[in-house]
This record gives structure tokens, C-alpha cells and sequence, in this order.
């Protein structure tokens, strides 16, 4: 891109006197990260918890590896444990649990903090996060499967809101999706983006105005078989016992007042499988 339509296009986005930005909190999309750079927008994702300050590790410029949650921040270590669990050392890291001796004795052990995260240090220093401990899958096979990369790797398909994982003692892995009625809104009904509202409820209220039911789309065999090609696409980055050999669509995304998600939009796996049981269970009865 030509250094004139690059500048163009960090000012429409709002980024045009950002030194650098930094993305954290959960995992964001390496080919969004690459857009970013590739448009002159420095954005770095790093990695941190309120236990420690917020920061750990961090990608900055001349030091950059997307996919990675970057280096240790100077006067911290970052190492890992037997079962793959991320440990942090440093003197921005809590003393512990305000009156919470239990707490504090499960997660300080010998002045390392176990953040509870699964992650792998390369050659170069560079961290990555795979998953969340307690999240681990493990399949009827007795292979770990970490869900969060999988989940994350699916939402990549611009009409997939949500996807949750299915695998845990399972023979093979499946997902259920939920669609984006933005980009329903955007790419299926020819709405221009500045017009779509945000709020969810708006969304579907502007759908059904156009015409359209949600229904119409999520029991879509035309979607299916779209979203079953990018499925088979995406499938090619990761091992076999990891891809996804089936799925299904819900009929409306996760919410919190359904107890799928909380307040920061990160999804409850218990009430999930749950709510969603006998769908869950259709995906393994052939």
C-alpha cells in the first residue's frame, strides 16, 4: 500500500498520532495484528494479570513476534512449569490476596506467581499463551487439547460471533457457533457498516426490519456450507486430534443474561454445556 492511502486509512480508523497501542486482556487475531502493522499502526500484544500489575510480557517495536505475547518486561521472569503452567517473579508481583491466606498459598508458591495460564517460551524468548489450565481438554484418546487458540482460530470467520469447544473426554473435537448479525447485517443484507448499530438487540430489530428473521440464517444450508469451507480451511492449523469434525449453529448467540457469558463477554463453559446439552450430544450420536 502506497504511503498516502495508508495514512488515509490510519486517520478513518482514529490511529493517526499513535506512537504505539497495546493489546491485552485476551487474544486477538495475529491476521488483525498483521493489518495493523502492515498499515503502519503500531499495535503490540502483551500479556500481564491484575496479580502482577497488569504487565509481564509485551511485543514493541524491533522486537515483534505476532502470534506471541512477546518478551519478559525488564526486572521480570517468566518461566514455565512441569504442566506447562506460565510462573511470573518479580517485585510488581502481589503479595498476596487481601485477607485471603488460602488464596494467596494456592497461587504464590516459593515467590512465583501461577497465573493459572498455559503458554510456551520459544528459542527467541517469545511467550505464548495456549489456554487456560482448567480449561485443558482432554480427550477419550488421553490428548490435551487447549479450546481458547481452537475458539479463537473459528472466530476468525467473519460470520462467526462466538464458538465454544466441545472435546473434553470426548473421541473427537466439535464446536457450537453463533452467527455476528453485524456482519449478517453488513455482507448478506448489503447494509453500509456506519449504519448498523452495536448493540445486539438493535441488530436484530434492523434484521427483521429488512425482512429477515435470524432463523434465516443460522438453519441456512448456503451458511452451513459456507462456514464448513473455512472450517476445513482453518482445520489445516492444527494437529488432527485438534480439528473440528463437526459443528452446529446455534439459534441465537450467548448472553449473559443466559449465564453463557460474564460481564467482560468471556464464555462460561459449564453453563454452556448445560444449556446447550442435547445439541451438544446430537453432534455425538452417530
Amino acid at each position: 500500500l502506497s504511503g498516502v492511502f495508508k495514512g488515509k486509512l490510519k486517520a478513518a480508523a482514529g490511529f493517526s498520532n499513535v506512537k504505539f497501542a497495546i493489546s491485552g486482556a485476551a487474544p486477538i487475531n495475529p491476521d488483525i495484528l498483521s493489518l495493523f502493522q502492515d498499515l503502519g499502526i503500531p499495535l503490540y500484544e502483551g500479556y500481564g494479570m491484575t496479580e502482577n500489575t497488569a504487565g509481564a510480557t509485551l511485543n514493541y517495536m524491533g522486537n515483534n513476534k505476532i502470534g506471541s505475547v512477546g518478551k519478559a518486561i525488564p526486572d521480570t521472569r517468566v518461566e514455565l512449569a512441569g504442566d506447562g503452567e506460565v510462573l511470573l517473579k518479580g517485585d510488581h508481583v502481589m503479595k498476596g490476596y487481601y485477607r485471603d491466606e488460602q488464596a494467596t498459598a494456592k497461587t504464590i508458591i516459593d515467590g512465583w506467581l501461577h497465573t493459572g495460564d498455559v503458554g510456551k517460551i520459544d528459542s527467541d524468548g517469545y511467550l505464548s499463551i495456549t489456554g487456560r489450565k482448567k480449561e485443558i481438554y482432554v480427550s477419550s484418546a488421553g490428548k490435551n487439547i487447549a479450546p481458547l487458540v481452537i475458539e479463537e482460530t473459528m472466530k476468525s470467520i467473519p460470520v462467526i460471533s462466538q464458538c465454544f469447544l466441545v472435546g473434553d473426554a470426548r473421541k473427537y473435537c466439535s464446536a457450537l457457533f453463533t452467527l455476528d448479525v453485524g456482519a449478517i447485517l453488513r455482507d448478506k443484507v448489503g447494509l453500509e457498516p456506519n449504519s448498523i448499530p452495536k448493540d445486539p438487540g438493535e441488530q436484530l430489530a434492523v434484521l427483521k426490519e429488512n425482512g429477515h428473521e435470524l432463523s434465516d440464517f443460522t438453519d441456512s444450508d448456503d451458511v452451513k456450507s459456507e462456514i464448513q469451507s473455512e472450517v476445513n480451511r482453518l482445520n489445516g492449523k492444527f494437529s488432527n486430534p485438534e480439528q473440528l469434525k463437526t459443528f452446529s449453529i446455534l439459534p441465537r448467540d450467548f448472553t449473559i443474561d443466559d449465564g453463557e457469558l460474564t460481564p467482560t463477554l468471556k464464555i462460561r463453559r459449564k453453563q454452556i454445556n448445560e444449556n446447550w446439552s442435547d445439541m451438544i450430544e446430537s453432534m455425538y450420536s452417530e
